[in-house]
């Protein structure tokens, strides 16, 4: 014969299962539609790889030493995935980007990738430093793939846990034993007074 309180253990343990995994599913899911979504405005701009020349003519360095920014360089560089970036340095000293470095009356090209950018030193801005902003060209899911995963476990699991402490809460306690408890006390404190009082 089967024990009908285990039975309601084994599909309550199992249910709590099936709502982890579904959980989990649901908030991947989502986090994979809105990884895409910003992907795809992220990467909507994109165009053919382009060619882009910085010419350094001779006394740049000078200049650049004064708090001048000759050679027009922002701040922030922005660039695509496969652009080439030509550094044609006609200057009398090196310039360095990161840690591309071009000596004097040298042309070196460089091309470049989502993985190279960020803040670097840089000796062709007054500031000493400039960031590359090297966007991707086309929509990757491998970029997306990490956070959607990470983030979409970690959410449903979040989810799951709110989803028991909630239900644990809603759950009245049983006080059917403490009630009986104090019914056996209070006879046995009714037969004490009737014996006393005999």
């Amino acid at each position: 014969m089967t024990d009908p309180d285990r039975d309601d253990k084994t599909y309550s343990s199992r249910r709590k299962w099936i709502e982890l995994v579904l959980l989990i599913a649901v908030s991947t899911t989502v986090m994979f539609v809105l990884s895409s979504i910003a992907l795809l405005i992220y990467t909507s701009g994109s165009r053919e790889p382009t060619v882009h020349v910085l010419d350094i003519p001779p006394g740049s360095w000078d200049l650049i030493e004064q708090g001048e920014n000759p050679l027009k360089v922002p701040p922030t560089w922005s660039f695509y995935a496969d652009d080439t970036l030509v550094l044609d340095n006609r200057d009398d000293v090196a310039h360095t980007l990161g840690a591309w470095f071009v000596p004097p009356n040298t042309v070196r090209r460089f091309e470049l990738q989502p993985a190279y950018g960020g803040f670097f030193s840089c000796s062709l801005h007054p500031s000493g430093g400039i960031t590359l902003d090297i966007q991707p060209r086309n929509y990757n899911f491998s970029i997306i793939a990490f956070p959607v995963l990470g983030f979409g476990f970690s959410v449903g699991f979040i989810l799951w846990i709110g989803l028991n402490v909630m239900r644990s809460l809603d759950k009245e306690p049983d006080l059917s034993e403490y009630l009986q408890t104090g019914d056996r006390k209070q006879e046995t404190g009714d037969d004490a007074k009737t014996t006393s009082d005999t």
